[in-house]
């Protein structure tokens, strides 16, 4: 724990007693001993800040440095050492390996399924396949993602906002309270599904009364990034 070494070494420069942090900070000697000791593993950040202080110092000073090496770094290193040729070439390849690894997954794009349009969450968009093409996100879906749509207008604030990309998986089977994604003469809502017809989140949206020309079209899965 880096902090705690830095606790110490401002100790041992000072050269104070435990008793002295105990009086200067106003904190009881017996917590003062546990957390130099190692004993207290997570410790208040108020309390490290008030024994910092005893040292002139405060908590932000405590902060692990990147270019510090971590306790687990250090171990690695001096078992690294340790090692023959052998060894060595075994972990360099294992490395450059997990490295690629690591890399190739931050690069990794997920295909799906997008309508390029607003999928209004206040008055209505139509929803034409003919304006559907793939796109790349950053982050993987829901297996059971049919195609990603965006919201536009702020009706299903707070849980969804305008421009949010939204996952649907296509169904027309929905129970009331899912989130769902409606068409209504043509034109394509998202909107909450209950007894009484569509609801809107926003409260100042008045509700969508219920009748057979409301086509369910698909179940909100998540919103991408949230």
């Amino acid at each position: 724990m880096y902090w705690l070494e830095q606790l110490k070494k401002f100790k041992s420069e000072s050269k104070v007693t435990y008793k002295t942090i105990s009086e200067k900070s106003g904190i009881p000697l017996t917590t003062i001993e546990k957390l130099f000791s190692g004993r207290t593993k997570d410790p208040k950040l108020t309390t490290v800040d008030k024994i910092a202080a005893c040292f002139g110092y405060s908590a932000a000073d405590l902060i692990e440095s990147k270019d510090m090496l971590t306790h687990d770094e250090s171990i690695l290193i001096n078992n690294y050492r340790k090692l023959d040729m052998i060894g060595r070439s075994r972990v360099d390849k294992l490395t450059a390996s997990e490295v690629e690894r690591v890399r190739a997954e931050s690069e990794k794009k997920y295909p799906v399924l997008y309508f390029d349009f607003p999928v209004s969450a206040g008055t209505g968009e139509f929803l034409d396949y003919e304006t559907a093409r793939i796109i790349e996100l950053d982050s993987e879906v829901p297996k059971a993602t049919s195609f990603v749509l965006r919201v536009a207008g702020d009706s299903m604030e707070p849980r969804f906002y305008d421009g949010d990309l939204v996952c649907v998986h296509s169904t027309k089977e929905l129970d009331y309270g899912d989130i769902g994604i409606f068409s209504i003469q043509g034109n394509v809502y998202i909107k909450e599904y209950s007894p009484n017809g569509l609801v809107s989140l926003n409260p100042k949206y008045d509700i969508i009364k219920g009748s057979d020309q409301i086509i369910p079209l698909g179940r909100v899965l998540c919103r991408i990034g949230g």
